[in-house]
């Protein structure tokens, strides 16, 4: 069972969340968002244990094996580097920014 945390609880979360219960040996264990309030709601919805508004406080107290990126473009790049110094996996669906050197994030992890 791979357990995953989400960042981001807007518009999109929803499918993403939608879609990984589809699938079966994975298990969305906790919820990050810069506005709680989005969080709980959220995680109300999809039955999801826990909540935060900070993410290192996340990265520090989950046992998780990946993060799933549903935030808007403009903070990828920091939370790939976020979950890269603590060793997960990163799933995101977009780009890591709208420049060039933003888009370099795929490195961080051989850091």
């Amino acid at each position: 069972m791979k357990k995953f945390a989400i960042f981001g609880c807007g518009f999109w979360s929803q499918f993403q969340l939608g879609g990984w219960q589809e699938l079966q040996d994975n298990q969305c264990v906790a919820l990050y968002n810069r506005t709680r309030s989005k969080a709980e709601a959220l995680a109300k919805r999809f039955n999801i244990p826990k909540v935060y508004s900070d993410p290192e406080a996340l990265l520090k107290k989950e046992d998780i094996d990946f993060i799933d990126i549903v935030t808007d473009v403009d903070t990828h790049a920091q939370f790939v580097e976020l979950a890269a110094r603590y060793k997960k996996d990163v799933i995101c669906q977009k780009t890591n920014g709208a420049r060039l050197e933003n888009s370099q994030t795929h490195d961080a992890g051989n850091a």
